[in-house]
């Protein structure tokens, strides 16, 4: 099932839909990050515009110092911040996605439900802010692990916590399309096995350099690929079930 959605995803990514969402969530993300650098300049300490010591030397060591404190700190939040952003961003319009893998392989049985731009929204910023807030609470046991078990413990937690919290929340995303709050979560229940299995694999390429910037769009089309296998498999009819 999983292998079947994989290799269905990579022979649909460069779909049209698939290559505006992740346009538009890069080209945001470096709208944001180019935003957060210009503040952190203005706001970076320049006093070594100035002479401070009777040295000229030691004012050169400080600018170069100060000039290098920056780069590196703007290197560090760029590589940091990017992935977020882009998935947040992503994953606000993991909706196209779903609606691209529909259209292709399951116009039969396509989303009927309108799902409220004020729901997608919501459902994107939240999927962020449980990631965010979950490894953060998890930051001790990761740092614990990675000192007992040569980091390979903080791994297997990594994938284990955020392959939950991705499996859940985008099975959320792609089935509220077709179903309301409580059939879905009465089948999310049902299935809670192979959404985790999605979310563990969806959570490795979160993992990989790159490979993280596509982990949103891949995600989303996975999991619209294994939600109508398995209403295939319970023999739903996801145009009646969706109310």
């Amino acid at each position: 099932m999983l292998a079947t959605a994989f290799n269905r995803t990579w022979a649909q990514l460069l779909h049209p839909k698939f290559r505006s969402v992740f346009l538009i969530g890069i080209i945001s993300a470096l709208i944001v990050l180019a935003g957060l650098i210009y503040g952190l300049y203005e706001f970076w300490p320049k006093e070594y515009q100035t002479d401070t010591s009777w040295f000229e030397w030691i004012d050169d060591a400080i600018s170069w110092l100060s000039n290098a404190g920056f780069v590196l700190v703007a290197t560090i939040a760029s590589y940091v911040l990017f992935p977020p952003i882009a998935t947040t961003v992503m994953s606000l319009m993991a909706d196209q996605i779903a609606d691209a893998v529909e259209e292709e392989y399951y116009p039969h049985r396509k989303a009927t439900r309108q799902v409220p731009i004020s729901e997608a929204i919501v459902s994107g910023l939240k999927l962020t802010l449980i990631i965010i807030v979950f490894n953060i609470l998890a930051i001790i046991p990761y740092t614990i692990l990675f000192f007992a078990t040569a980091g390979v413990g903080t791994l297997l937690l990594f994938l284990t916590l955020n392959g939950f919290l991705l499996g859940r929340e985008y099975y959320e995303m792609v089935g509220m399309r077709h179903m309301t709050r409580k059939p879905l979560h009465i089948f999310r229940r049902q299935n809670s096995g192979k959404i985790f299995i999605t979310g563990f694999a969806i959570a490795g390429m979160f993992t990989i350099p790159f490979l993280n910037l596509l982990a949103p769009i891949v995600g989303a089309a996975l999991m619209t690929h294994i939600f109508q296998f398995l209403a295939d498999e319970k023999k739903l009819n996801l145009n009646k079930e969706a109310f």
